[in-house]
């Protein structure tokens, strides 16, 4: 899957680019990986089952033969300008370094020793750890496996949340009640996933025509700290009072930006974002200019948002702190003991007569062992936990 990747952005960058991958076994064992896999295929990425034996030097300087035995024996030679070398996944060397660091086992392959059913505990209590140091593993994985981690940690930790909590110190607010709009703009490339579709310099163009827009730019990574940076000087420099970000989901970038123009002296609230990436970019990967007509219609209508907007002040209420976890199979339980052992009142719903649903079905694991026992205490502690009603 590292190489299949490899081949899609470097196809990406390079449309015309002839990438063959030569492999014995396809390893597209993960969530959505087999249709990641027929993805590189529809973009020309040409897979080729067999068994490379030998590179040589080839006809022209610079050149490479690869020889190798196809799936019917017969034997092949194919000449490329370029050969990669893709192999297995391996610990870094400073592994063993780490984990005798923090005190921790190491399995066969020099990966972290962890079990089935705690994935994230090391052989140490209180040491945990997530993503490619226990195992190769892709970006959601990982990013499931560190809340996990973070979530350990808080059950430790339990006692002293919000002891140590202090407020962030922001400048005073510029009060821009009464100012005609000065609109910043700021489009992203993100790299090749905006940049690689959508002419970016020319929604540059059309931005300083709209409207009250007193600067636009692009930026090649706009969240990245630098470009924060640059964000507030121009808003300085400027005098900006509306900022229009367009560049990729608000549900994960917006509030970086508020708290950026907030550092600026300005109220976040004065913040209008355009997904141009998920909303364009992406879904009109093949019609570059189509792509780039859109970028200018949702700059547009983030400008004209922007013009209109308010200070807003934040407020604060009361909310219930109860968590409510729906299933009760193995996650659903682990999920309520560790929201519970956190300090959190937990509601656990289950919709059949007991808990511990398909596990219930499972006999053996692949190392051979039986979940039965680790169910049964899970089982047993979930129902007698203080902090849990199923």
């Amino acid at each position: 899957m590292y190489t299949t990747k490899e081949a899609i952005i470097a196809k990406e960058h390079a449309p015309d680019l002839e990438c063959t991958v030569f492999y014995m076994d396809m390893r597209a064992f993960g969530k959505g990986f087999d249709a990641y896999f027929e993805r590189a295929k529809e973009l020309g990425v040409r897979y080729v089952r067999c068994r490379p034996s030998q590179i040589d030097k080839g006809r022209a300087s610079g050149t490479l033969l690869i020889r190798y035995e196809a799936e019917d024996g017969t034997q092949h030679v194919e000449e490329f300008d370029m050969a990669v070398l893709s192999v297995g996944l391996e610990p870094p060397a400073e592994a063993h370094r780490i984990a005798e660091l923090f005190g921790i086992e190491l399995d066969a392959h020099g990966f972290a020793r962890t079990e089935a059913f705690s994935p994230v505990e090391t052989s140490r209590e209180g040491v945990y750890v997530c993503g490619p140091f226990i195992e190769p593993k892709d970006i959601p994985e990982t990013v499931t496996e560190a809340s996990a981690a973070a979530a350990n940690a808080m059950k430790l930790l339990a006692e002293k949340r919000g002891t140590e909590v202090t407020e962030r110190e922001y400048p005073a607010e510029r009060d821009v009640r009464g100012e005609p709009p000065r609109v910043g703009v700021f489009i992203c490339h993100c790299g090749r996933n905006i940049g690689g579709v959508v002419d970016v310099p020319a929604v540059v163009e059309y931005a300083k025509s709209l409207p009250d827009v007193v600067y636009a730019e692009d930026n090649l990574y706009t969240c990245s700290t630098d470009t924060q940076v640059r964000i507030r000087q121009m808003i300085e420099e400027h005098g900006l009072n509306r900022v229009v970000v367009a560049s990729c989901t608000p549900r994960t970038h917006e509030p970086l930006f508020r708290d950026t123009l907030r550092e600026a002296g300005l109220n976040p609230y004065l913040f209008e974002m355009a997904n141009i990436r998920d909303q364009c970019s992406w879904v009109h990967m093949h019609q570059p200019k189509a792509a780039t007509r859109k970028a200018k219609d949702l700059v547009r209508m983030a400008v004209a948002k922007a013009r209109l907007l308010e200070p807003l002040a934040k407020g604060s209420i009361a909310v219930n702190s109860d968590v409510l976890v729906i299933g009760g199979g193995m996650s659903g339980m682990t999920a309520a003991l560790n929201l519970a052992d956190q300090g959190f009142q937990v509601h656990l719903v289950e919709k059949e007569e007991e808990l511990g649903g398909t596990l219930k079905k499972v006999r053996f694991l692949l190392d051979g062992s039986s979940p039965a026992k680790r169910l049964e205490e899970t089982v047993k502690r979930t129902l007698n936990h203080p902090g849990i009603k199923v």
